[in-house]
């Protein structure tokens, strides 16, 4: 049986076909046992995101070139759509926001059949054409009479949502640093990514996208390497022979340093280089180093402006890398997908865990607040609590969005 159901500007689709999975699903072990963890996990995602909210607050009050970045940015950044967000892929995005809700949802179905919740529909709601969100829907009832009883089984449930979004987004990013361990560079060398238009090495025809090779002769891989290669001569009016790798083609350039603008002593070749060696290995090891300046990379979104050099799967720099599986050249379409994956269910957890009701973890909090609190201050003065908290975290979320722009 199908369900269609259209109160402007909202449109669901919901039936009652499948819900013999949910059934099975619960039965397993793994649904049976993982109920705590998405649990514990709900506070901690929470404090995280409190964390991000703060310190964008704190950096956009304190550095004023963020919010110059953020303008520059533009506010259709905050959009959840892909298409209607600029910088969200359409394919990549909307297929990874599907799998985002599914997973939300599904989790929630399961552990409400592990607590003995019934499922009545499963669905889909729309904002006129775009997918809002997909849900399950419980029986109502048995879920209000689950918070009375049961306060675990009930957090189990409503958490589970959350929780599976970041096991997703682990898993996800788990096989993204996979693959990117798998790539190595089409050739070694450094990418020239911008030469200005008066600089010594792009009059004489030195191109962005070029990969330099050799200085003199001598073979440079890292910016160290090409700083040991020019330490002596570094000279105005010195001449150097660049080699470098152009859609296969090994060209010679030689070139005349010209003075340094900063430094009258130096020489001026005029080039911005990268490693490609360096990139992938920057990328890899963030995950080691657990600061939140490093763990960052990994929220970078590759189609911004200015970032691109940093993430080997970019549209700028795809190309120059190969991976040594059976992806081969084709690896970055994998490699997109899955940190599409890894972003949208790490955005929809961390934001779900959030104390604020009616997300997951204003439900979880509230009912919590009246299990320990309940009996003693009352349920009005338990809902005060949780509303004043929602409503704090409104505005520290409204802040941190309009901040960039009123600053």
């Amino acid at each position: 049986m199908i369900k269609k159901d259209f109160s402007f500007p909202i449109l669901t689709i919901k039936t009652d076909k499948g819900l013999a999975f949910f059934d099975k699903a619960a039965k397993t072990a793994i649904a049976k046992k993982s109920g705590w963890v998405f649990v514990f996990l709900l506070p901690i995602l929470a404090a995280v995101t409190v964390y991000f909210v703060l310190t964008s607050i704190y950096l956009t009050l304190t550095n004023p070139n963020v919010s110059v970045v953020i303008r520059q940015i533009g506010p259709a950044i905050n959009l959840p759509w892909p298409g209607l967000n600029p910088y969200f892929p359409i394919v990549y995005g909307w297929i990874a926001l599907f799998v985002a809700l599914i997973v939300h949802e599904f989790a929630h179905g399961i552990q409400a059949r592990v607590s003995g919740v019934p499922v009545k529909f499963v669905g889909l709601a729309f904002l006129i054409v775009l997918p809002l969100a997909a849900f399950v829907e419980l029986d109502e009832e048995e879920q209000e009479k689950l918070g009375k009883t049961s306060f675990k089984k009930f957090a189990k449930t409503i958490s589970a949502g959350t929780g599976t979004n970041i096991i997703t987004s682990v898993i996800a990013l788990f096989f993204l640093l996979l693959i990117i361990s798998s790539l190595t560079p089409v050739t070694n060398g450094l990418l020239i990514t911008q030469l200005p238009a008066n600089g010594p090495a792009y009059k004489v025809g030195v191109m962005p996208g070029d990969i330099l090779l050799a200085v003199n002769s001598v073979k440079v891989v890292t910016q160290d390497d090409l700083q040991k290669v020019l330490n002596p001569i570094y000279i105005p009016g010195n001449n150097l022979t660049l080699t470098v790798l152009r859609n296969s083609t090994q060209l010679n350039y030689t070139v005349t340093l010209a003075t340094n603008p900063s430094n009258s002593s130096e020489g001026f070749i005029g080039i911005t280089d990268l490693s490609l060696k360096q990139v992938t290995a920057n990328y890899l090891s963030a995950i080691t180093h657990f600061s939140y300046r490093d763990l960052a990379l990994y929220l970078v979104i590759p189609t911004l402006p200015n970032v691109a050099t940093s993430i080997p799967f970019s549209d700028q720099l795809h190309s120059y890398y190969v991976s040594n599986t059976f992806l081969g050249k084709n690896y970055f379409v994998l490699a997109d997908l899955l940190y599409w994956i890894w972003l949208i269910n790490f955005s929809l957890g961390i934001f779900n865990a959030l104390p604020l009701y009616p997300l997951d973890g204003g439900f979880v909090f509230k009912f919590g607040l009246k299990k320990v609190l309940g009996k003693r201050i009352g349920e009005k003065k338990v809902n005060i609590i949780v509303y004043s908290v929602s409503i704090l975290l409104v505005f520290l979320i409204g802040f941190m969005l309009v901040a960039p722009y009123i600053l």
